[in-house]
């Protein structure tokens, strides 16, 4: 059984719309969207868990992609050790009676350091990207938690 050590939030915006219009704007180069510095005490082999929500504005004319990733041991967006990737398709609104029908989408990500370095501290990143300009609306929140101890067999 695992001993809690540490977790820790890196929250942007509680609500959708509530992302800074200075931020709004993300492309095709990874922008940081959260980091964390799990404090684990040094101890060999901690088991992290990494959780991730991201809302994206829904494009009227057409679909795009955004990646998320989760990084290890950088705050810089191009470095650091990539531990987990996704990539979620997000398509064109559809017209009702003429109109577009605007909408947001939640993007929920969930992923495990089995990896992590025994250290004092270990910090992470929630980085993302798109296929094309796009627009960030919120909710954003990243949240890590680390137990030492490994996993039962079969998890």
């Amino acid at each position: 059984m695992g001993k809690f050590l540490d977790m820790r939030t890196s929250q942007n915006a509680s609500l959708t719309g509530g992302i800074n219009a200075s931020l709004s704007t993300f492309s095709t180069s990874p922008s940081l969207i959260g980091v964390i510095g799990l404090q684990t005490g040094s101890v060999s082999q901690p088991v992290v868990k990494l959780d991730g929500t991201m809302g994206v504005g829904v494009n009227t004319l057409t679909p795009y992609t955004v990646t998320i990733l989760f990084a290890r041991g950088s705050t810089f967006p191009t470095s650091g050790t990539r531990i987990y990737t996704a990539v979620y398709g997000i398509p064109t609104t559809t017209l009702i009676n003429g109109a577009a029908a605007i909408g947001d989408m939640i993007l929920n990500l969930t992923a495990a350091d089995l990896l992590a370095p025994a250290a004092t501290q270990t910090v992470y990143t929630m980085l993302a990207y798109a296929s094309t300009t796009a627009t960030r609306v919120g909710p954003e929140s990243f949240q890590g938690i680390a137990q030492n101890g490994s996993l039962p067999a079969g998890s």
